[in-house]
């Protein structure tokens, strides 16, 4: 697992509350329908990796996980440096993976993860 910079450069955010919420939205659309293409488009146009669902609190990485999709947590992470941090309801990744039961690969993928950024705070 790479700790380094995002390998891919987004544009920047948009200035217009409006247009990024837009591309926001489009990004947690596209992760909790695991589309991979849209989820990539929505970045490349600037939405903010770490954006937060309103209703529920979950970004991306948390939706990945939560949907038990290790390639999507995988490129989240190590291509566009997802923020390993709580939800917007103090759940960290590891307490997400364990109570959506995600698959082996998935959860120690998440731990190791989550310990990484822990120690690196």
């Amino acid at each position: 697992m790479s700790g380094a910079a995002p390998r891919r450069a987004p544009k920047s955010h948009p200035e217009d509350r409006e247009a990024a919420d837009r591309l926001n939205h489009a990004l947690l659309k596209a992760a909790y329908a695991a589309n991979w293409d849209a989820v990539i488009a929505a970045l490349e146009d600037g939405a903010d990796i770490d954006a937060q669902d309103k209703a529920t609190g979950l970004a991306a990485l948390h939706i990945a996980i939560g949907t038990n999709n290790l390639p999507l947590t995988r490129m989240l992470i190590e291509d566009w440096g997802a923020t390993i941090q709580p939800d917007g309801n103090g759940r960290w990744p590891t307490v997400i993976a364990a109570r959506c039961r995600v698959d082996e690969g998935l959860s120690d993928y998440v731990v190791e993860a989550e310990e990484m950024a822990k120690s690196s705070e």
